[in-house]
């Protein structure tokens, strides 16, 4: 991946450098830099940390990380309304360094009300994010309220489609690739032949439209997400690797969402909620993979064959009020999942943050953002004769920099 941001690199500068006159071109970035404690109960601890953790003991640390959402970008333009644009995200944490490729796509505007678009980068599904931007490398994937009530469509090849209306909105649907996400039926495959007996199918790809609407000082983003894949199995094979029979051959994942944001005067407010199945059997950042309510939120081949389809919802707001060069931010947000063990008995799981995040801008290009998170990874409670687990709490505690060119 480093040979690629090199050649990366240095094909933004070349761009740069023997455009014609007629042709744009841009290059910019931004440096983070975070400083923060973490603070961690002793559930919580044991429940991230696993064996590692010293039982019964609460853990605190901190650290200095130049995060991964540092990035160096190029945009290039042309006189027939063609365009580019490639963005690498480079960072890492406990010494280890990352190169990523955050976008990398281009588009023609065919007319100027229809723009075709295709390469790597967001989908127009629940396009906000609160203002949380400490501890993306603490362990729980802090950032921008993941997990903690933000779903984030993420950043995946697709060919799109964008429709404006004048000036009160435009409506995009974007064709995104299908593969990816959890499979409910490869925990009935055996570790001694893995895969051997079934394969999974996409049809179609995955289907993510977003219609954002703008009335004056308030804007509404409604959206919805759908993918479907199935599986076949061997023949004259009715189990999986000797697993559960498939009685049940299909899961979907459907997710719709709702977003609005207003601002008056320094006065600003957004918030955005979503709500669906089967969030883990598709593609999208919506937590780390041990968060609780995450663990819960892909569909689950049950005992008899059949599929039980997870339902997962979340939700956050972000209230903000401008004095100057200083803007802060309260936040609160909440996910929550709800599904069935193999056995057929309900589980769930409900995870919350809440906090402060004040953003300082101290001169041109340099801003100081203090922060200061809570978050609550709840418990995960089951029918039967499984006792509740609780998970316990940790919050998070710094400052990040962040320089922009």
């Amino acid at each position: 991946m480093k040979k690629l941001f090199i050649i990366g690199i240095a094909a933004l500068l070349l761009v740069a450098f023997t455009m014609p006159a007629m042709a744009k071109v841009k290059i910019g970035g931004i440096v983070f830099t975070d400083i923060y404690y973490l603070d961690r109960d002793s559930q919580n601890n044991e429940f991230w940390n696993g064996s590692s953790a010293v039982h019964g003991d609460s853990y605190t640390n901190t650290r200095i990380d130049v995060p991964v959402i540092t990035r160096l970008y190029g945009r290039w333009t042309n006189e027939d309304n063609v365009g580019m644009y490639i963005e690498f995200g480079i960072g890492g944490g406990g010494g280890a360094t990352d190169v990523v490729l955050r976008h990398a796509y281009g588009w023609w505007d065919i007319t100027p009300n229809f723009q075709l678009m295709a390469g790597h980068s967001t989908t127009p599904f629940s396009p906000l994010n609160p203002s949380q931007l400490l501890g993306t490398n603490d362990g729980s994937l802090n950032i921008i309220g993941v997990g903690y009530g933000d779903f984030y469509s993420g950043r995946y090849p697709q060919v799109r489609g964008t429709f404006k209306f004048g000036k009160m909105g435009r409506v995009e649907v974007a064709l995104v690739d299908p593969n990816g996400g959890g499979d409910p039926w490869s925990s009935n495959t055996t570790t001694t032949n893995p895969g051997a007996t079934y394969e999974t199918n996409t049809k179609i790809p995955r289907i993510d439209v977003g219609v954002p609407l703008y009335f004056g000082p308030v804007s509404i983003y409604p959206g919805i997400v759908y993918q479907h894949r199935t599986v076949d199995i061997a023949p004259n094979t009715t189990t999986i690797g000797g697993g559960a029979p498939v009685t049940e051959d299909n899961v979907d994942t459907f997710i719709g969402s709702l977003a609005f944001k207003l601002g008056f005067g320094p006065f600003g407010f957004a918030a955005e909620g979503n709500y669906g199945s089967n969030w883990g059997n598709t593609r999208g950042l919506f937590g780390a993979g041990g968060n609780p309510a995450v663990a819960l939120s892909s569909a689950v081949q049950k005992d008899n064959g059949q599929i039980n389809d997870a339902d997962t919802y979340s939700f956050w707001f972000d209230l903000w009020y401008k004095f100057g060069p200083i803007t802060p931010h309260i936040m609160y947000g909440q996910m929550k999942s709800k599904s069935e063990t193999a056995a057929g008995m309900k589980t769930e799981a409900k995870t919350q943050m809440w906090g402060f995040s004040i953003p300082i801008d101290l001169a041109k290009g340099f801003r100081l953002r203090p922060e200061f998170m809570w978050y609550d990874d709840g418990d995960t409670s089951t029918d039967g004769p499984t006792p509740t687990e609780d998970h316990g709490k940790y919050a998070v505690y710094g400052v990040q920099f962040q320089i922009t060119f």
